[in-house]
């Protein structure tokens, strides 16, 4: 004898109908969505561990030390290369300021 959906309505067993296509897949697209949440849940999670456990190591706090460093030193060379720009410029807007003076006094 095989087994039907349903349930028991006032003394008489009520065939369940089947889930709608659209209705099953509308679930198995849930299903997975929630499992690739857990997923990336855990995976973020683990990626955490990680960087915590590294940060904990002698050898982690060498790196971040050195990474800290280079960006300090790049930082440095950027605004030294902007200083000695803007230093070459006032230079020659104060050439250009003197050669103008000199033009209109040999004028006079």
């Amino acid at each position: 004898m095989t087994e039907q959906e349903g349930h028991f309505e006032k003394g008489v067993w009520v065939k369940e109908a089947a889930a709608a296509p659209a209705a099953q897949m509308e679930n198995k697209i849930e299903e997975r969505l929630t499992t690739a949440t857990k997923n990336v849940i855990s995976a973020v999670d683990e990626l955490a561990k990680a960087t915590h456990d590294l940060l904990a190591t002698e050898e982690g706090k060498k790196h971040i030390e050195k990474t800290v460093k280079e960006t300090t030193d790049q930082v440095q060379k950027s605004f030294d290369d902007i200083l000695s720009k803007a230093r070459a410029e006032m230079d020659k807007a104060k050439a250009d300021i003197k050669a103008e003076a000199e033009k209109a006094k040999q004028k006079k």
